[in-house]
C-alpha cells in the first residue's frame, strides 16, 4: 500500500533535516516526533526512561541518540534533568506530527481504514517529506482539524487549534460529555472502544465515580459500562 501510493504522489523531497552520516533522518524524526508527544505538546521535560520505554530501545542507546540530537541542536539534552526540544526542533517535531495526522486522516476517510488500522500504516508514511502533497492531502479533506482519533492536526505554520476539552478522569457525575479523542492508539484499547460504542462522537452521562478505586460508571449507547481509570485517562471528552 506505502509504495503504491508514493508512487501515485511522486518523488519523496528531502527538506528540514540535513542528511547525517550517524543517524538516518527517519530515525531523527522518530525521536523528535516522540520527544515532543511524551512532552505534552513541548511544555515537559522528558526522561531518557520514559523515551527508551516509548521507542522500545536500550536507554544506553537513546542517550547516544539524544547527545548527537543536542550537537545538531534540535534538542536541549542534560543526562540528569532530561531532553526537551529547541525551537528549530519544535517546528520540525509539528511538521512530522501534521504529516502523519494528515495521512491518518487521509487513509480512514478517503481509502476507508478503520481508526485501529491508520496509525501503523502513517508511522512509514509520515517520513514523506514534500510539503505540496501534505497541502493537497489537506485540501483534499478539507483542512481538518483533528485526526480519527480526535488528535488536533497542526496547520502549516505549526499553530494547533485550542480546544476545553478533558480527560475523562477529571469528568463529574450527572453531567453529559462528547469523545472528541484519545491518547492510546493501540488496537486493543481502540477496539475495546468500538465494542463498546465509545467511539468519536458519542454521548455519554457520567453516573458516577467509584470512590475505591475512580472507576467511572457511565451511560453510553443505551446501556451502563464501568470504565476504568486506565482506560479512562486515555479518553477525551468535552462537556455536551
Amino acid at each position: 500500500m506505502t509504495k503504491v501510493i508514493l508512487n501515485l504522489c511522486g518523488i519523496i523531497i528531502n527538506f528540514g533535516i540535513p542528511n547525517n552520516f550517524f543517524m538516518r533522518n527517519e530515525t531523527i524524526e522518530n525521536y523528535l516526533k516522540t520527544i515532543y508527544n511524551l512532552s505534552k505538546d513541548n511544555k515537559a521535560v522528558v526522561g531518557n526512561y520514559q523515551l527508551a520505554k516509548k521507542l522500545d530501545i536500550k536507554p544506553s542507546s537513546v542517550t547516544e541518540s539524544l547527545r548527537k540530537l543536542h550537537e545538531l541542536k534540535y534538542v536541549v539534552y542534560e543526562k540528569s534533568y532530561g531532553t526537551r526540544l529547541t525551537a528549530t526542533g519544535a517546528r520540525l517535531a509539528l511538521n512530522i506530527v501534521r504529516r502523519h495526522r494528515i495521512w491518518e486522516t487521509y487513509l480512514a476517510k478517503e481509502l476507508g481504514f478503520g481508526w485501529d488500522e491508520v496509525h501503523e500504516i502513517a508511522e512509514e508514511l509520515e517520513h514523506v517529506q514534500n510539503d505540496k502533497l501534505i497541502r493537497k492531502l489537506s485540501e483534499i479533506l478539507g483542512n481538518p482539524n483533528y485526526d480519527p482519533h480526535g488528535d488536533p492536526i497542526p496547520d502549516e505554520k505549526g499553530k494547533i487549534k485550542k480546544s476545553n476539552f478533558l480527560n475523562m478522569t477529571e469528568t463529574k457525575p450527572g453531567v453529559h460529555y462528547r469523545i472528541v479523542g484519545v491518547s492510546d492508539h493501540s488496537t486493543t484499547f481502540l477496539r475495546y472502544l468500538e465494542k463498546n460504542k465509545l467511539v468519536i462522537g458519542a454521548y455519554i452521562l457520567v453516573k458516577a465515580i467509584e470512590e475505591f478505586d475512580q472507576s467511572i460508571i457511565v451511560h453510553c449507547a443505551g446501556k451502563d459500562l464501568i470504565i476504568t481509570p486506565k482506560a479512562a485517562e486515555n479518553v477525551i471528552v468535552e462537556g455536551k
